[in-house]
């Protein structure tokens, strides 16, 4: 028996963007591909991500969700939460904001100054349409709120999310804290994921975005950080010192070629790493069983003095450590008097299939040969929603059945529009970032060496 694994940084995608047709990338260029994926049906892609994390042994995820205009959102997120509760799952649900440098890191006016005639008023028009005001991201903050959280019955948490440092301006980062110290609420970021959004902070303030949240204050325990790959040694001295948590996706890092987070170099300056698939785990599933397994791994740095991720540690990026940012700590990620019984319960001698020397320990053999396969039962909050290895909630073939169906329908307009539209966009996107990336780079891992 363990404790029902925490997602710790997510997107909702059930039908992942691949299989949608946005092949990994570079970030800066995947981005824009997803502005091309199709309209979905909220309510089945978010049962179908909630089925594929619980089957594999995860209780709660932080679902961040996309922004978009106010006319819909409310309804978009209604039908979400609703899909969260008849999977029975716990989210710490978010909806994030970019109000600004939404193509490239630079001034969306500017960048669009230097497009084409027909291309600059198809960008226009297609960012007006996913336009969100400040004050209607905060009004739809304060609803969902007031609706779900602090409720006894609720399995819904209710985040703030200023999408990135390059995405937002200053007055929100600041207006955030102050929301979130009124409201009682955690705060959801992304930080430093590529090398260009360092960069970006080092040509806008002439230092690392993390100083930058430093300077304004904005860092705290209240603060969690997805990706901060990119981080200086004063960077993670700031974290440290702060109390905020580094949400570590390393499946997503590597398939968006963004790098591979210090996440050694953290835990030794005692800041709290969580894990979380970001919807774009390594076998395009939510598997949290292997992306334990890959952070073990990726962290085991060469050399027989050289520090290295154990099992336990990897657990407890999933668990205690992943708690924490969902402003759960004392009620999930562990198995204690009091809390949540959120638990899982595996199949060990599946797991063990046909030995295993009896002086392995049995975290060390989930991390080594633990799959989803082998989760036996889940309860979450009590109720059991898997027995036998089987989601008994609803009909997974039957909400299967529905999403092949929406999905054999053709493409709509929209959609289509939007392909065409990042075609134009990206020669224009690639020469943007043409002299990027090139500063001098010291790693904190040695992997190989060129001499």
């Amino acid at each position: 028996v363990m404790p029902g694994l925490v997602n710790a940084h997510h997107h909702g995608r059930g039908v992942s963007t691949f299989q949608m047709g946005c092949i990994d990338d570079c970030l800066e260029t995947w981005i824009l591909s997803g502005w091309g994926r199709r309209p979905h049906d909220h309510y089945l892609m978010t049962l179908y991500t909630a089925i594929q994390q619980i089957e594999s042994g995860t209780t709660t995820t932080m679902y961040n969700h996309a922004q978009t205009p106010a006319s819909g959102l409310e309804a978009d997120v209604a039908e979400v939460l609703r899909g969260f509760a008849d999977a029975g799952m716990r989210t710490a649900f978010s909806v994030y904001f970019r109000g600004r440098n939404r193509v490239v890191y630079q001034d969306d006016e500017q960048f669009i100054a230097n497009l084409p005639g027909d291309l600059a008023e198809s960008l226009r028009r297609f960012l007006a349409a996913v336009d969100l005001s400040e004050e209607e991201y905060f009004s739809v903050f304060r609803s969902l709120h007031q609706e779900y959280s602090g409720r006894p019955d609720s399995r819904v948490t209710v985040l703030l999310s200023p999408s990135n440092v390059q995405w937002v301006s200053d007055d929100f980062l600041l207006r955030t804290k102050e929301e979130a110290a009124r409201s009682n609420a955690a705060i959801h970021i992304h930080l430093v994921e590529s090398l260009y959004q360092k960069e970006f902070g080092l040509r806008t303030w002439g230092h690392t975005p993390v100083e930058h949240l430093n300077t304004l204050g904005f860092l705290g325990p209240e603060v969690s950080c997805a990706h901060s790959v990119w981080l200086t040694d004063e960077d993670i001295d700031i974290m440290a010192q702060t109390g905020a948590t580094v949400c570590h996706n390393p499946s997503s890092n590597l398939r968006l070629k963004n790098g591979i987070a210090p996440v050694n170099a953290m835990l030794a300056k005692g800041v709290n790493v969580a894990l979380g698939t970001d919807s774009t785990a390594l076998n395009d599933d939510d598997d949290m069983v292997q992306e334990m397994r890959l952070a073990a791994k990726l962290h085991r740095q060469p050399g027989l003095d050289q520090p290295g991720l154990n099992s336990h540690q990897a657990l407890r990026l999933a668990t205690a450590n992943a708690a924490r940012p969902t402003g759960l700590q004392d009620k999930i990620g562990t198995l204690e008097p009091g809390r949540f019984a959120d638990l899982v319960l595996l199949d060990l001698d599946a797991m063990t299939e046909p030995y295993m020397d009896p002086g392995i320990d049995v975290v060390d053999t989930l991390l080594y040969r633990g799959k989803a396969s082998h989760v036996d039962t889940v309860m979450i909050q009590g109720e059991v929603v898997v027995r036998n290895g089987t989601f008994i909630k609803m009909d997974k073939a039957e909400v299967l059945r529905e999403i092949k169906e929406q999905f054999s329908r053709p493409v709509e307009g929209r959609a289509l529009e939007a392909r065409k539209l990042v075609q134009g966009l990206t020669p224009f996107v690639q020469e943007f970032y043409k002299d990027w990336g090139k500063a001098e780079i010291a790693p904190h891992y040695g992997y190989n060496s060129r001499v």
